[in-house]
């Protein structure tokens, strides 16, 4: 039953953990510079959780402080970054905000990182009892992903993932051969990339660069993969492990 929850109805998929909703204005906890930190921050147990970057852009981390942002970021107990985000220079000079008001967060989908960044959040919050639930919610998604590829078939199978995707990619229990991006690639790795053997391309929906792949190799599935929460319905890393897992299952099959 829990097999064609996954296959057939991903809209009941898509549940998100126990968390707090976001708010504007006064009394923010926690500030976090995109939809990614921000659901760290959730998982974690923030209960007030505002969001720096919107959570349609397609770019989150390419998005620029605007005033509107100042107070927000000033008031905040905690400020949330990771480190990749145009922002992250003001945040760090800018603003003279103090230094322990600022927590870098490792945002990647292996559930050991995840675990260390939710955790060290909750630690500021003192929710970590809320935090372990969540987390428990996310390693229960990470191990119904790994058996339902496994009762497809396609655990350990080879693939040629993005680099931004090659965390879940693993996790999953598929083998991330070869790997590619940020940048597009270039004519040594596709020519590299041709003598070697995978069952599926993964690329990054954020800034798929995979396209030369896919011609060479036109008979392997190709699916793109979330990495900041926010787009198909998503907003918690549960979800995101929940949707990926759906597109690889789909693809593959």
């Amino acid at each position: 039953m829990k097999s064609c929850l996954w296959i057939v109805c991903p809209a009941l998929f898509l549940t998100s953990c126990r968390s707090g909703k976001s708010a504007d204005g006064a009394g923010t906890v926690v500030v976090a510079t995109t939809g990614w930190t921000a659901a760290y921050a959730e998982a974690a147990g923030a209960k007030e959780v505002v969001v720096l970057a919107p959570f349609e852009m397609e770019h989150p981390s390419e998005y620029e402080l605007r005033p509107g942002d100042i107070p927000e970021i000033m008031s905040a107990e905690i400020i949330l970054y990771a480190g990749y985000e145009v922002m992250t220079e003001q945040l760090k000079r800018g603003l003279d905000i103090p230094e322990d008001k600022l927590l870098a967060v490792n945002t990647d989908y292996s559930y050991k990182s995840i675990e260390q960044s939710v955790m060290s959040i909750a630690e500021r919050l003192g929710t970590e009892d809320v935090a372990r639930e969540n987390l428990l919610d996310i390693k229960h998604t990470f191990d119904e992903g790994r058996r339902v590829l496994r009762e497809k078939n396609m655990a350990g199978k080879p693939v040629m993932a993005h680099r931004f995707q090659s965390s879940i990619a693993k996790e999953l229990g598929l083998i991330p051969l070869v790997l590619f991006g940020p940048s597009s690639p270039e004519a040594a790795e596709i020519a590299a990339a041709s003598r070697e053997q995978v069952f599926m391309i993964i690329d990054n929906i954020h800034n798929p660069v995979g396209q030369p792949f896919r011609e060479i190799y036109p008979d392997k599935a190709y699916v793109q993969l979330l990495n900041f929460p926010g787009r198909e319905g998503t907003k918690s890393l549960a979800d995101v492990v929940r949707y990926n897992t759906l597109q690889v299952i789909s693809a593959g099959e």
